[in-house]
């Protein structure tokens, strides 16, 4: 079976596993016994494809499992659950027994089938006496996530996820967790001492083997310890209500901050200070955090009434040292990344409208989010007119064309370039879903779930589209908290990414280019064994002088077309597997760095300020201002005197504004680059899976020519 597409069933055209003879193509790897799996792990024993590979086992079982996810990739509740576990009755010897187990399975709400399915793979190395150790448990929270999650619950998918994995609803985890709680407050009360004063037993030190929760790059965006996860369910009152909450951090509204000399040094005519910055915008409606994981304005906010340092990068007030100032662009690759939601794109069969306006539609369907709405190209088109304006100077990603032309000709309605186009939308509905701030905001989560005509929604709901930074304060820190060789930061990156995104956007082109060379070299594989087939109806009484050697001859001649078919269905499979598999990883890449690249762009039209203008004018108008103040009473016009330090108030504000908002820019591209940190390991991955596939057809093709040649030995040769 493919690694991406769907093999062809050619099975009765393959010659028997015992035909082939026990050699690979490469010397140096040994084979595996016939039928073996193609699976990595070797759990789909059900696969009878004709062209599953045989993987060769490296090393035993348990050792893949024990070794399947490593420490730094296990969610923190699969390390809670573990020393829950160890803490109760149901460990043994530092491991989990097998009646907790099962006792676990019961309780998470899966399937019987699964269940048992479960048991035989976690406890296939025969542990089933002595229990799981640390490693495998990490496994089972795994499998059993899966599960829940309604994928396939198999080591694979265990091994595709490991670095994004699921954490499963365990209700038996969190029962003796409450008993823990329990017996714990009833034994302090149960401490007292002689004089009638209660004395509290010391706790049981819990040991987490976890280095990285010890690790400040743990928690890349530098949230408060005791406020980080306390969300408050609000409903956005500008969008209707259709049952759907988003969370949002709970804040100080206290945040302030003075940016410019104007705004310390302008005084009233009574000496006195005539201006203090307040704090602006506490709660924008429907506004984006600044800093990852939050809605709202909230992503920076000054000191909490407990003295914890609010979300973002600002400082913990009484000027302590920010402990997250310069630091190095990038999160810790140790860092538990969050699950990665993957959206679904089918193109529905049926088009819509009348005559000349009809149009086709999608099914958009998100399992994470349980949601499944039908939209049209033109709703995407929305979607990123409107993020544009909201969030101009974040990695949007990019939309498909709605149409190409081709020598005056639009393929709007051409079949491969309908498929192209899907695959487009699913690369850039993925794209949004991944990104940490825009998964969240109300829109996108809208266009995901609300299950009406968005073309309807949008009449009736009120859209705010205004630019994530507009009234936000800047909080304290913040500035101070930038790297000073920022901007040279900068420009480094955007030179690496505008050549990167020229050599990946040729890159993807040549390999469309191989791709259908592939495929013409399959099909004329298919003609050539048409041909050898029609050769053999001539061979008798093309040699009807002696006939003798004519069945041999046939014979051969028949092996190698049946052998030339064989590898036109690998040839196929494999443009098939490059275009659905590889192709598209290259195409994401090269989405990801053309969507920096035109972040930048966007930078360079959208960040200008007008400050010096403004402080020239200020300048201006203090000396009119003292011009007028040095008249004689009598002579000033009424009102003239207020609207001179009115423009001057006026203009101090719209400094100390525009300052702030070059600083939420720098802050935020600053953190838009962190996250493009991550692209290099799906570069990773895409080469690891792409050499994975060469490997596998070349063996194919290697065994398929080997079976030939053993079939060719009985052609009649003459005497020599």
């Amino acid at each position: 079976m493919s690694l991406f597409g769907t093999s062809p069933d050619e099975s009765g055209q393959l010659p028997s596993a015992k035909q082939q003879p026990n050699k690979s193509l490469f010397e140096d790897k040994t084979r595996s016994a016939p039928n073996a799996s193609s699976s990595l792990f070797a759990d789909d024993s059900g696969n009878d494809s004709p062209w599953s590979i045989p993987t060769p086992k490296k090393a035993g079982r348990s050792e893949l499992i024990k070794n399947l996810v490593s420490p730094s990739n296990a969610p923190d509740s699969y390390v809670d659950a573990f020393d829950t576990m160890l803490e109760s009755a149901e460990s043994t010897n530092g491991r989990v027994s097998s009646d907790a187990v099962a006792k676990l399975l019961q309780s998470s709400g899966i399937s019987s089938n699964d269940q048992s399915s479960l048991t035989s793979i976690i406890f296939s190395g025969g542990n089933a006496s002595v229990g799981l150790e640390r490693s495998t448990f990490h496994v089972l929270m795994a499998l059993i996530g899966l599960a829940q999650e309604g994928d396939e619950a198999t080591l694979d998918g265990v091994d595709e996820r490991k670095n994004a994995l699921p954490e499963p609803s365990l209700p038996y985890i969190a029962s003796l967790k409450t008993t823990k709680v329990s017996q714990s407050t009833s034994e302090t009360n149960g401490h007292t001492s002689q004089n009638g004063s209660i004395t509290s037993s010391p706790s049981k030190p819990r040991q987490i083997n976890r280095d990285s929760l010890n690790d400040s790059e743990v928690d890349p965006w530098a949230s408060p310890a005791a406020g980080r996860g306390q969300t408050q369910p609000v409903q956005n009152n500008s969008t209707p209500d259709h049952g759907i909450t988003t969370a949002r951090p709970i804040i100080s509204s206290s945040a302030t901050r003075t940016t410019s000399a104007f705004t310390t040094n302008a005084s009233d005519p009574d000496g006195s200070s005539k201006m203090s910055t307040s704090s602006i915008g506490d709660n924008v409606a429907g506004g984006a955090s600044g800093a990852w994981g939050g809605l709202g304005n909230a992503g920076f906010s000054s000191t909490n009434q407990d003295g914890l340092a609010g979300t973002g990068f600002g400082s913990g007030g009484d000027d302590q040292p920010n402990p997250r100032a310069n630091r190095a662009f990038g999160p810790n690759r140790n860092a538990t990344r969050p699950i990665e939601e993957t959206v679904t794109i089918t193109l529905l069969p049926e088009k819509e409208g009348m005559f000349m306006f009809q149009h086709r539609n999608y099914e958009v369907k998100s399992a994470r989010r349980g949601s499944s709405v039908v939209r049209r190209y033109s709703d995407f088109v929305w979607l990123l007119d409107c993020l544009h304006k909201r969030y101009p100077f974040r990695q949007l990603p990019l939309l498909p064309p709605k149409r190409v032309a081709v020598n005056g000709r639009h393929l709007s309605s051409d079949v491969l370039f309908i498929e192209k186009r899907r695959r487009g939308l699913v690369r850039f509905t993925n794209a949004l879903v991944r990104h940490p701030v825009l998964c969240q905001e109300q829109l996108v989560v809208m266009f995901l779930t609300v299950p009406t005509e968005l073309s309807v929604w949008r009449k009736q709901a009120t859209i705010s589209v205004q630019e994530e930074f507009t009234g936000k304060a800047l909080p304290p820190g913040l500035e101070d908290s930038l790297l000073s060789n920022l901007q040279d930061t900068f420009d480094t990156v955007r030179s690496g990414v505008r050549r990167s995104a020229e050599t990946y956007i040729g890159l993807c082109n040549l390999l469309e280019r191989l791709t259908k060379r592939n495929q013409g070299i399959a099909a004329d594989s298919l003609r050539f064994s048409q041909s050898l087939r029609s050769l053999t109806e001539d061979s008798e009484p093309t040699y009807a002088t002696d006939t003798n050697d004519v069945p041999l001859l046939n014979e051969g001649i028949k092996a190698t077309a049946k052998h030339l078919e064989a590898s036109h269905s690998l040839l196929e499979d494999e443009a098939r597997a490059w275009d659905e598999g590889v192709l598209e990883d290259l195409k994401r890449q090269r989405d990801c760095l053309v969507s920096v690249r035109d972040m930048f762009d966007r930078r360079d039209r959208y960040a200008k300020d007008n400050i010096p203008q403004l402080e020239r004018r200020i300048e201006g108008n203090e000396t009119k201002l003292a011009g007028i103040r040095a008249k004689p009473e009598g002579s000033v016009k009424p009102g003239e005197l207020e609207k001179v330090e009115q423009a001057i108030l006026s203009d101090k504000q719209s400094i100390v504004n525009q300052h702030a908002r070059g600083v939420f820019i720098k802050e935020c591209l600053r953190d838009e680059l962190a996250f493009f940190q991550q692209s290099q390991y799906h570069i990773s991955k895409l080469h690891q899976d792409w050499s994975q596939d060469l490997v596998k057809y070349s063996e194919l093709q290697a065994d398929n020519w080997r079976a030939l040649s053993e079939e060719v030995e009985n052609m009649p040769v003459g005497e020599s």
